[in-house]
């Protein structure tokens, strides 16, 4: 898999002298958004479509802001499953965003390492 793959090249350019910006951004996108994981498989296994829409949302958004498009289109899935109540959709959703999630944490752990 390629940075490319995970994130998106763009916003890299866009970030290009902004190490210590971007590292922080990394940092608390790696400490937080396990938490938010957890909250949307919670959601999703108590069936609490109004929480599972809002949180797929609000990592929508976050994901968007990092280039980490593959997340971000999971999410987008996650959500449109929560709006249409389609609980099987949306587990299917959640294993493919966890694994999206593994790879913009590899990427991220590796900059972080790296820079």
């Amino acid at each position: 898999m390629t940075n490319k793959d995970v994130i998106d090249s763009r916003f890299l350019e866009s970030m290009s002298g902004k190490q210590p910006f971007l590292k922080r951004m990394f940092t608390v996108f790696i400490s937080q958004e396990p938490k938010r994981i957890q909250e949307i498989k919670n959601a999703l296994n108590s069936h609490d479509v109004e929480q599972l829409r809002h949180l797929a949302h609000a990592l929508k958004g976050g994901a968007a802001t990092m280039g980490v498009e593959r997340v971000r289109e999971c999410c987008l899935m996650l959500e449109k499953a929560s709006k249409a109540d389609d609980m099987d959709a949306a587990f299917s959703h959640l294993d493919t965003l966890e694994s999206e999630m593994r790879h913009a944490y590899a990427f991220m752990f590796n900059y972080l390492a790296e820079h």
